[in-house]
């Protein structure tokens, strides 16, 4: 008994810190990383080919997703879609540069 009373509590405090936005960051950030994976085991796994590269699939693996994601909102404008410039120069930007030498 004290241990479903512990659940209970437990799983009422998580509700209520965590609202809607942060679960849809949490799946935002799934989607990222899932799109980001599925990237480099296609760019690996083509390797092989002159035609197709890692860019060339990333490329294409993001115009799907982008047009999954338009029509799951309904044509409506989403948080996913929305370009965070704060995000770009401080995390993706500097592994940009330092990859470049």
């Amino acid at each position: 008994m004290a241990i479903s009373t512990n659940l209970f509590s437990l799983s009422s405090i998580l509700y209520s810190h965590f609202t809607m936005s942060a679960s849809s960051t949490v799946v935002s950030i799934t989607v990222f990383i899932t799109l980001l994976c599925v990237c480099l085991v296609i760019g690996h796994l083509l390797e092989e080919n002159r035609w197709a590269n890692e860019s060339i699939t990333s490329l294409l693996l993001g115009l799907c997703a982008g047009l999954v994601t338009l029509l799951l909102s309904k044509w409506k404008s989403s948080h996913i879609l929305v370009f965070d410039e704060e995000l770009f120069f401080i995390y993706l930007l500097p592994p940009i540069i330092f990859n470049a030498g």
